[in-house]
């Protein structure tokens, strides 16, 4: 009998928690699910309280909620995972952030992916919901773009916990603190973990018709907000070559990538006088910033602030 336990942290968005909630409460499916929140906000757990009312109310599903008190994406997920892999009858760990909401086939459809293909690892579809009108020179920006791969099936790799189910035995083997605590406030924690288990021989699929809709506060929707994410995702990226690789390795091997990025990006900036283009080329070049930041052990923290609070 498949069980899946699904865990969800939130942090100050008790609105974007109960909207999750909300969802996976509609979900149309033929297996046996818990849901677990990590509440990372010590002082006004908010999400200690939505899970306390909502149970009260009659929760369709088994939920229970614990506090995380110690900041950070990576410690918050140990202990999620910690939680699930103490009950010995689950096969699978699902995984939500608290600003998304579960279209009703998603539990099926991820379950269905790992084990059409065998996967010990399931990515899905995250679309973009926003919640303000967004300027024109900012919607065909890739960040603010639907993550979809166009068809189901195996893949090489799944790099976020956005969207993901893991099998629980796949999740044994990778020790008792998976994810990576030194990277608690920058992100990246995800992508470590999944290129650990990848190097393990792992195996990962992906899921088209596993949906869910992420919602995007206008706070993301700026130009500072979009360039610095780029330079984020180039650090976090050379913080996971440099753990795989070493310094030097992760170097010699990336410098190349680091020079085009540069320079494209500086340039394609310089030749338009379009607002969308002229940011997105610009991201080229924050990244290979973030790459060279990354590599010198400069350490960016995107995770500070909660977006959406």
């Amino acid at each position: 009998m498949t069980k899946v336990i699904l865990g969800i942290a939130t942090c100050n968005r008790p609105q974007g928690l109960l909207r999750t909630l909300q969802s996976i409460a509609q979900l149309d499916t033929q297996f046996q699910l818990e849901v677990l929140v990590a509440d990372n906000d010590a002082s006004r757990q908010e999400g200690m309280a939505v899970v306390e009312r909502i149970a009260t109310q009659g929760y369709r599903w088994p939920i229970r909620a614990i506090l995380v008190a110690e900041r950070g994406i990576p410690r918050v997920r140990n202990a999620l995972v910690a939680q699930a892999l103490g009950h010995p009858d689950v096969t699978h760990v699902a995984m939500l952030d608290d600003d998304e909401a579960a279209s009703p086939g998603w539990l099926d459809a991820m379950v269905g992916a790992a084990l059409q293909w065998n996967a010990d690892v399931v990515g899905g579809a995250v679309l973009r919901e926003m919640d303000a009108p967004v300027p024109n020179w900012a919607a065909p920006h890739p960040l603010l773009q639907p993550k979809k791969r166009g068809a189901s099936g195996p893949v090489d790799l799944v790099d976020s916990t956005a969207n993901v189910l893991i099998a629980a035995s796949a999740l044994r083997a990778m020790g008792d603190a998976p994810f990576d605590e030194r990277m608690a406030l920058t992100g990246g924690s995800d992508k470590q973990l999944f290129s650990r288990m990848q190097r393990a021989g792992h195996r990962f699929a992906w899921s088209e018709d596993a949906v869910v809709t992420e919602l995007i506060p206008a706070s993301r929707v700026t130009q500072k907000w979009l360039l610095m994410r780029g330079y984020r995702i180039g650090m976090t990226d050379m913080m996971v070559e440099r753990f795989h690789k070493g310094r030097l390795r992760a170097l010699v091997g990336e410098t190349p990538r680091i020079l085009g990025g540069a320079t494209s990006g500086a340039l394609g900036a310089l030749l338009t006088l379009d607002r969308g283009k002229r940011i997105q080329r610009l991201g080229r070049l924050y990244r290979a910033a973030g790459k060279i930041a990354g590599l010198a052990g400069v350490h960016y923290e995107e995770y500070r602030k909660v977006h959406g609070a």
